[in-house]
């Protein structure tokens, strides 16, 4: 019998080898914990590098050498990715140590060239110039860049894990609770902040009623994909922030343009998997399905550090503060709903800021 390491359940010894050996040949070394338990929990880095030098004494008795290789191999390359010179390939998905001090990284597995910024591919256009100035040059020069159109924006500004920085050219529809399956890390896909149990949050006491969450920011995602894109789109116009209606070359060109073309992850009953959308297309929503309408909107309001609180009604200025425990007055019996709305909007801007707000 073998003996589970952080706590008291116990298997036959080839269920071990068996179930250990999927667990690194085919799955991610985050999950080869208890099978009965699901004991330890490997978000702490501490206690993940105590577990993991116990279990490579135990593997090595139990898995076969190349097996044993194999997860000795994942160890140190997770050990890496905490590295903050740790950088992905956009190309081949290896993963290396970069110079810090170089800009244009080239991977010593497939030699691609990719920007250690904004992990595009590198092209001697970007020569001296920062990574927003070279976007804007492939938008205004690069005839196929400008075909791929909206589908295309979306892979680039796909998912990063906040952890081990992987990338993932997906959009961020759907189910906001995103595993990395690299590092295991769960965080929202829309600002990137860790979701946790109600008990390992110690943010405010209101997290005790919220079970598994995050503290996403009003401009995620999360909160806007509820709106209607057209308050999205008065949102931008009142910034003077241009936005697409009209699908681009390539959409209307397609096999299908009456099916939204955007790469997405789907879960099925057996696993996850990456296909288009598929969903029908709406008049005005620039050849994409409403939801990734709404994602391309609200990655202009992001991307431009709009704040949004010009389009929350009454209920969502209070749910606001009461996430981030702040005390408020309620609404006074002589006050209408548009001065306690702006009465509302003043505070949270005084007492919430968003990140990176300088105003």
């Amino acid at each position: 019998m073998v003996s589970m390491l952080f706590c008291v359940h116990r298997c036959c010894r080839g269920c071990a080898k068996d179930y250990f050996t999927i667990k690194i040949k085919e799955r991610n070394i985050m999950e080869a914990v208890c099978p009965f338990c699901d004991e330890p929990d490997l978000t702490d880095d501490s206690v993940a590098a105590e577990y993991f030098n116990n279990l490579d004494i135990m593997l090595k008795n139990i898995v076969d050498s190349e097996v044993h290789e194999l997860f000795q191999c994942k160890v140190r390359d997770r050990a890496l990715m905490s590295d903050p010179n740790f950088r992905w390939c956009a190309a081949c998905a290896s993963g290396f140590i970069a110079d810090p001090n170089r800009k244009r990284l080239v991977c010593p597995d497939c030699q691609a060239v990719t920007c250690a910024l904004c992990k595009k591919p590198w092209e001697w256009q970007h020569d001296g110039i920062s990574c927003e100035m070279f976007a804007q040059w492939k938008e205004a020069n690069d005839p196929e860049y400008q075909a791929a159109g909206l589908e295309r924006y979306l892979a680039e500004n796909g998912i990063d894990c906040p952890k081990c920085k992987f990338k993932y050219a997906l959009a961020k529809g759907g189910c906001m609770h995103f595993t990395c399956c690299q590092c295991k890390f769960e965080f929202c896909s829309g600002c990137g902040k860790p979701f946790l149990m109600s008990k390992k949050c110690n943010v405010s006491a209101y997290c005790e009623k919220l079970g598994l969450h995050a503290h996403h920011p009003r401009n995620c995602l999360f909160y806007l994909r509820d709106k209607e894109p057209k308050e999205l789109q008065k949102l931008l116009e009142e910034n003077g922030i241009l936005y697409d209606i009209e699908p681009s070359y390539s959409q209307s060109e397609g096999c299908d343009s009456r099916k939204c073309p955007v790469m997405e992850q789907k879960e099925l009953v057996d696993g996850i998997e990456d296909a288009i959308c598929g969903q029908n297309i709406e008049n005005g929503y620039a050849g994409l399905c409403r939801l990734h309408y709404v994602e391309y909107l609200v990655s202009l309001i992001n991307k431009n550090r709009v704040d949004p609180l010009s389009i929350m009604d009454l209920n969502e200025l209070q749910q606001e503060l009461r996430r981030a425990d702040k005390v408020f007055a309620e609404q006074k019996k002589t006050e209408s709903d548009d001065a306690y709305h702006d009465r509302l909007v003043q505070l949270i801007r005084t007492e919430i800021p968003l990140a990176g707000d300088t105003t």
